[in-house]
């Protein structure tokens, strides 16, 4: 599903469901509820690069080890990031994910995870009133059991 928040934010929300019309039912109404809108097919996901993800929680990697290991593994572009104090992320284009978890995993980082996601290509700062009101909508997604992620392009 795509959605529009508050205040220019726009949502990608991931759905997983054995029940395609309850998963769209209890969608619909989350958003709309709290005052966001559901997108049109396509309205949204223009501003976003589909990218492979690996997580590697409580470490953060040495950006040089990373850089030959990739190399080696014929591996041209990524993007390495502290997401938290003492974690890091590691973004590939969807093709190259499973060898730079492997690359990750061989690295001695056991802990890390895969998955894909949604990047935002134009990231938007909304005020705190705005920030919050988006947050309401995307906690009440996240609540919903046919719902396994929600990206969104705010900044702040």
């Amino acid at each position: 599903f795509e959605a529009y928040g508050i205040g220019g934010a726009s949502m990608v929300i991931n759905v997983l469901s054995d029940n395609p019309n309850r998963a769209n039912a209890d969608v619909k109404y989350a958003v709309g509820k709290n005052h966001g809108k559901i997108a049109e097919s396509g309205s949204v996901l223009f501003m976003y690069d589909r990218k492979g993800k690996i997580d590697v929680p409580n470490a953060v990697v040495d950006e040089e080890a990373l850089l030959d290991a990739a190399i080696e593994a014929d591996i041209d572009d990524f993007l390495l990031e502290e997401v938290e104090e003492n974690s890091s992320a590691v973004l590939v284009e969807p093709s190259d994910a499973a060898k730079m978890f492997e690359v990750v995993k061989g690295m001695g980082y056991d802990e890390a995870k895969m998955s894909l996601t949604w990047i935002t290509k134009a990231p938007v700062e909304c005020n705190n009133e705005d920030f919050e009101a988006n947050m309401v909508i995307i906690d009440k997604l996240e609540e919903l059991d046919d719902v396994d992620s929600v990206e969104h392009n705010m900044s702040n």
